[in-house]
């Protein structure tokens, strides 16, 4: 019974339906609800969208439709076109759009007729004859040339073998090679003279030498020298002998020739006469023999080269036989020309009553046939680019608007009035107008609406509001910071409990300024204090006030400062106030730029008639100098809070604030990171540890050790290691005796930092480093450190000079930071005698337009500074020869250790200076640190290892880098 009981209820609705009908019925009657009928609703955005991209795709069927007819753009075509006869009859239309312009259209025919061909074979015959008449009148030139060498070199071969030229010539070239336009032949009529011996004379002089029967020296030595000239002579270019086996065969002689002169020189001495049947070892009878050979071996070379073929003597030379080259180049271009002049007459009637235009003048066949060459070749290309596109073009319609009136159209073709279009006036003028003004809307109401709402709301604040859930940012995080914490925990209680202060008429600060270099935690603190405080934290950057609209500074500013006034208590950061927080006055408009109207916003906002409790207002900047004075007035900044660099304490800090999350090895001390990073920001330490944590990664670790976060503390600091910069040894020398020159004299003066390495491995844009770490915090110089500190500089330099015999431009970023801090001692610190105590440096960084500056001191003062800046810097290089040269032997020593392991730590050169130095030992260490970079550790429980950094001691004295 229970059950049926069950089933008869439903008539009674459930908690659920009950619950959705109260929904349905809110939806109903909620005024704003979406589905209201009485809301107006806008165009959509896709709509608009739809639009364009309608009208992007009609252009585009526009220009596809276009691009299929053919290709004439030009009015200069149609002369062509005309000539070549490729267009139909009754389709050649011109529509004037002024005196000078036209716009013409017409159509192709549908295939190239015989007229057609006719008329384009004559102007190719026509074009091939002005080409033949030019390459015959160049021809005809160099074969002139070619002449006169020939007849010179041939002379020269005849006058060297004394050749004898008959009544008639000696015929080089016969008359078989003459034309009826030219006589190509070569008969040399004389000689050129000649004042050596002749192969001939040599001839004669062997016959008479040979038939004596008592043989001088001297004889002997005379007609060895008379066959070398005649070789030389042979071999001589204005000869020019061009035969492949006559060269070879000359050269052998030459060799032979030589060699027997040598062996007569040398037995000359000993002999002064020597008897026909004498039995000495020199025997003039196998010289002459062997001369008789020679002699023998040059008339067959001769007579081979003076044989005649094919009517040509001496084609062995080069000079002929380019000669002949050229004659028969010139006999085939005859031979084309008169072919071709047969070829131009046949055609040039087939088309003799056709009327030409040409270079936009109408003329008759003869007439074109008289054109100059050079006109009608360039004339010519543009018709053959039209024969041959016609292909391309054939049956298509074709449309220029817009060209140049000339000839061809007026003569031919007929004109037609132009009729209005209305529908393309409308479609492709009136409508590209409005989706461009629309197409602008949009763009501009998305760059220009500030965050929200519509384009003409750019003048409200972009800044952005951070609340508990999205700020988690507290004092925790914040280390190496401890009296900004302190200045800023006043701003905390503030905003924690306002009435603690209120009731006893104390006013919180209204601005809190923080100063400090870049990297320092400024904008981390701001959100800590509103962390820490559980208030709205209002975020926004100095430049986001100033736009290209005027006005739209000073509109953000009262945005922002109404927002903040609905959120009170609460902060707004403005983080580098210095881009419109400058000194007024200095800018482009005189006092009244976009800027200073924004910054007198801002004053008027931070402290004018209306009040604004419960706001404070935090700012950031690197540059206070630069602040104008009404803003850091009390009342408006009361509170300058500076973050400096950390020393060791602080830096060690803020180590363990990130190595949170970084799991490291035991081998990882953050105590010696901390002292080997003097003057890093927060920023750079936590980039210090990711660098080391991915050194790590990439080397397959699963933590970091002590040799990662070494590596990443020296790449972060001194730049990456460039093993990939090729550098030969001597360069690496060189680089090794620059270095050894710092570190040496860096440890032999009293006030120098102690040196922590020396190394040669390039980084960043250096090829080597020796670097030093102070033994504790600085916050002055003294003089004799400064003195010391030249001293170093120059080292490098003076070492180069010492041992290389020449400087180096390695040496230029120690030169200027020498010069730079002995110009401070002199012009700042006032460290010389003759200048006294006065700085001579104004600092005036009032001026921020790029305008001339003057000084505040006398030209003879400035001289004075120049000549006491030259002196430091000479003394600290006499100071740094002196040193080099008393320790000659460490330099060497130490340059040998760099070049062979490219890096000396601390004990290393102390045990260099100390003369117990071990390379062996040295070796092992470096053995010892490769198997330790090697090694895989176990990763380290997380909450111990962040114990055991606690527990190291920060004591020790912090180092800093000079």
């Amino acid at each position: 019974m229970k059950v049926i009981e069950k089933n008869k209820r439903p008539e009674k609705p459930s908690k659920k339906i009950d619950l959705l009908k109260k929904k349905l019925m809110g939806r109903m009657t909620d005024p704003n609800n979406e589905q209201d009928p009485n809301k107006k609703k806008g165009f959509s955005r896709n709509f608009f969208f739809i639009l364009i991209a309608a009208f992007f795709l009609i252009l585009t069927m526009q220009s596809l439709s276009s691009s299929k007819g053919s290709k004439v753009s030009f009015s200069h075509q149609v002369e062509h076109l005309v000539n070549l006869d490729f267009l139909k009859k009754g389709h050649s239309e011109k529509t004037a759009q002024n005196d000078n312009l036209v716009t013409f259209r017409g159509r192709f025919k549908d295939s190239i007729t015989q007229e057609s061909k006719n008329r384009y074979r004559f102007l190719e015959l026509l074009n091939t004859r002005n080409t033949l008449i030019a390459s015959k009148s160049n021809l005809s030139e160099q074969l002139e040339t070619q002449q006169e060498r020939v007849f010179h070199s041939a002379g020269q071969f005849l006058s060297i073998v004394g050749e004898q030229l008959p009544k008639e010539g000696f015929v080089v070239v016969s008359r078989y090679y003459n034309t009826q336009a030219r006589e190509n032949a070569v008969i040399l009529k004389s000689l050129p003279q000649y004042s050596g011996a002749s192969l001939a004379k040599v001839g004669q002089d062997l016959n008479s030498l040979s038939s004596k029967a008592t043989l001088t020296q001297d004889e002997v030595n005379s007609l060895g020298s008379d066959i070398h000239g005649v070789l030389q002579s042979l071999r001589s270019p204005s000869v020019g002998i061009g035969s492949g086996s006559a060269k070879l065969e000359l050269s052998k002689l030459s060799k032979k020739l030589t060699a027997l002169n040598a062996n007569i020189a040398m037995k000359s001495r000993e002999l002064k006469l020597i008897a026909l049947d004498s039995n000495t070892s020199m025997k003039p009878r196998e010289l002459m023999s062997s001369y008789s050979e020679i002699v023998a071996s040059l008339s067959s070379l001769v007579k081979g080269l003076m044989k005649e073929t094919g009517g040509v003597k001496l084609a062995g030379l080069r000079s002929v036989r380019n000669y002949l080259v050229d004659v028969e180049q010139y006999s085939k271009v005859v031979v084309a020309q008169s072919d071709n002049q047969l070829q131009v007459a046949k055609t040039s009637k087939a088309v003799e009553s056709v009327t030409w235009f040409f270079n936009d003048q109408e003329m008759s066949t003869k007439t074109l046939m008289t054109q100059s060459p050079e006109n009608y070749a360039l004339w010519f290309t543009s018709a053959s680019k039209e024969w041959g596109d016609f292909a391309e073009n054939q049956g298509l319609p074709f449309k220029a608007p817009d060209q140049s009136r000339n000839n061809v159209l007026d003569k031919t073709f007929t004109s037609r009035e132009n009729s209005p279009n209305y529908f393309s006036y409308l479609f492709f003028t009136i409508l590209p107008v409005f989706f461009v003004i629309m197409l602008l809307y949009f763009v501009f109401s998305k760059q220009m609406k500030g965050g929200s709402g519509g384009a003409m709301n750019f003048g409200k604040s972009p800044a952005k509001m951070l609340n508990q859930s999205s700020n988690k940012v507290l004092f925790g995080d914040v280390a190496g910071v401890v009296e900004a914490k302190e200045e800023l925990e006043e701003v905390v209680e503030f905003l924690r409990d306002p009435t603690k202060f209120t009731a006893l008429g104390a006013k919180i600060p209204k601005g809190v300024l923080l100063i400090g270099p870049p990297g320092t935690g400024k904008t981390l603190i701001a959100k800590a204090v509103a962390g820490e405080a559980n208030r709205p934290f209002f975020s926004i950057s100095g430049s986001n006030f100033v736009e290209m609209f005027v006005g739209v500074g000073a509109s953000r500013i009262r945005d922002l400062f109404a927002q903040a006034k609905k959120q009170a208590p609460c902060i707004i950061f403005i983080d580098e106030i210095d881009a419109v927080g400058r000194h007024r006055g200095s800018g482009v408009g005189g006092g009244n730029d976009e800027r200073e109207q924004t910054l007198n916003q801002l004053l008027v906002e931070m402290d004018g008639f209306e009040t604004n409790e419960g706001v404070i207002l935090m700012a950031a900047t690197n540059r206070p100098d630069v602040l104008d004075k009404a803003l850091l007035r009390p009342g408006r900044f009361d509170r300058q809070v500076t973050l400096d660099l950390p020393d060791i304490k602080g830096r060690f800090e803020i180590l363990k604030v990130h190595a949170r999350k970084i799991k490291l090895d035991s081998s990882v001390d953050l105590k010696e990171i901390a002292r080997a990073t003097p003057g890093s920001s927060g920023a750079d330490l936590m980039n210090i540890l990711n660098e080391s944590a991915l050194l790590a990664a990439r080397k397959g670790r699963n933590a970091v050790i002590r040799v990662d976060a070494l590596e990443a503390c020296e790449k972060v600091r001194y730049g990456k290691e460039r093993r990939s910069l090729e550098l030969d040894e001597k360069e690496k020398l060189h680089t090794a005796y620059h270095e050894s020159g710092h570190a040496i004299v860096g440890l032999s003066v009293k006030y120098s930092d102690p040196v922590e390495k020396v190394t040669i491995i390039p980084r960043g844009m250096s090829l080597g480093a020796t670097h030093f770490i102070p033994e504790k915090n600085k916050l002055s110089y003294w003089r004799l450190e400064l003195i010391d500190r030249l001293a170093v500089l120059m080292g490098g330099r003076v070492a180069e000079d010492k041992f290389i015999h020449d400087i180096s431009s390695g040496a230029q970023m120690d030169i200027s930071q020498a010069t730079s801090l002995a110009r401070s001692m002199v012009c700042k610190w006032g460290m010389t005698e003759k200048l006294g105590p006065v700085a001579y440096d104004d600092g005036n960084d009032q001026n921020y337009m790029p305008m001339p500056s003057s000084k505040s001191y006398s030209e003879q003062t400035a001289n004075m500074i120049d000549a006491e800046v030259k002196k430091l810097l000479e003394e600290a290089n006499n100071q740094a020869k002196e040193i080099i040269e008393a320790n000659k032997d460490k330099m060497e020593l130490m340059t040998q250790m760099l070049m062979e392991f490219e890096v000396l730590d601390k004990e290393d050169v102390g045990k260099i200076m100390d003369g117990s130095w071990d390379s062996e030992s040295k070796r092992n260490k470096m053995k010892d640190h490769l198997e330790a970079c090697t090694k895989m550790p176990p990763p380290p429980p997380p909450a111990q290892q962040e114990d055991n950094q606690g527990q190291s001691s920060i004591d020790d004295p912090a180092p800093g880098q000079a």
